[in-house]
């Protein structure tokens, strides 16, 4: 495909707080092998207070700066870039990730299958040697899994591109024509499994979401959320339940009853057979036993009583946020 022909490109980066990050970010975007006069670099800046809008504004200004009054969360500030957008792909990126050169012209060689709606990339730990994700996979209701994490980039040779459930938010590439078919990022999640549901949506529309394990992108991993951890944890949870609720409500009882049950069994079970993501990245790095499993017994808490939680406070959120419907459509 020659410069000519190449599809014009929107990246959308929502930033908040993230002086740490964003230099690194946009300079890696910049050096991509991918022709400058069709790539749009676009930022939403959701009222951060650390400074970084201003690195941006002075350091980049080939970029176009959005800077929203208040914090709309992940999703609105997503949907804001969208719409300002003009190209024919648009790729949503975490700020807290830096990219390989050639990723954009990896995902360009996926994207003109008519039947791919969403490409996902394979996601490093910025060392570049430990998967973080290649895809998501849904063991059951309100359950899934990161594909590859915590092996290695010689432990996952997957070259080819491959179909999976969803892939992760934090670098999405999406046709404009799926988002005028099935509307923009749901708002109601603010942040955290939005990108599950335009998955979901996507592949009930009859699009495919793949993943080019050769568009390789580093991603440090929850950045913004990094002072504000148990929010984090509420947020998945609850919006997981709102996932089940809203796209197969028949489900709910299944994830009611079934999750803790099967997460717990799960969980046991990766953990005696030494395949939890926390064992493998510490089997590759130097750690102490005992830390390791103060640590996994942390997060199981913390997921099971934010799982309860989130039941106590469903009827509260499905009357404040689903008593009434509809998605954005974005055209150009």
């Amino acid at each position: 495909m020659t410069g000519n022909n190449m599809p014009k490109i929107s990246i959308v980066i929502v930033n908040w707080n993230g002086k740490e990050y964003i230099r690194q970010c946009l300079r890696s975007i910049i050096a991509s092998n991918y022709p400058k006069d069709k790539l749009e670099i676009i930022v939403v800046d959701n009222a951060s207070n650390d400074g970084s809008d201003q690195i941006i504004a002075r350091e980049f200004p080939e970029v176009t700066l959005i800077r929203n009054e208040q914090n709309l969360g992940f999703c609105e500030a997503n949907n804001i870039g969208i719409r300002h957008s003009k190209g024919d792909i648009i790729v949503l990126l975490n700020n807290d990730t830096f990219v390989h050169n050639e990723w954009l012209n990896e995902i360009v060689k996926i994207i003109n299958d008519p039947h791919v709606g969403i490409i996902g990339c394979k996601l490093l730990h910025p060392d570049g040697k430990i998967i973080q994700s290649c895809g998501c996979k849904e063991l059951f209701p309100g359950y899934w899994i990161h594909i590859a994490a915590g092996l290695t980039i010689n432990e996952f040779r997957m070259e080819e591109e491959f179909e999976v459930d969803y892939v992760c938010g934090a670098a999405m590439a999406v046709k404009r024509e799926l988002f005028d078919k099935i509307g923009l990022l749901d708002s109601k999640f603010f942040s955290y499994v939005e990108d599950v549901d335009i998955c979901y949506r996507a592949r009930s529309a009859g699009y495919k979401v793949i993943i080019a394990p050769k568009a390789i992108v580093y991603h440090y991993g929850s950045a913004s959320w990094k002072k504000f951890p148990l929010k984090r944890f509420l947020l998945d949870y609850r919006n997981r339940f709102f996932f089940i609720y809203k796209n197969y409500p028949k489900k709910l009882l299944k994830y009611v009853l079934g999750y803790p049950i099967k997460f717990t069994l799960v969980a046991l079970r990766n953990f005696l057979r030494k395949e939890t993501v926390t064992q493998k990245i510490a089997s590759r790095l130097p750690r102490e036993e005992a830390s390791i499993l103060k640590h996994m017994l942390k997060e199981y808490i913390l997921n099971t009583f934010f799982f309860i939680l989130s039941l106590i406070m469903a009827p509260y959120y499905i009357k404040k946020f689903y008593g009434h419907g509809g998605n954005d459509v974005v055209h150009h």
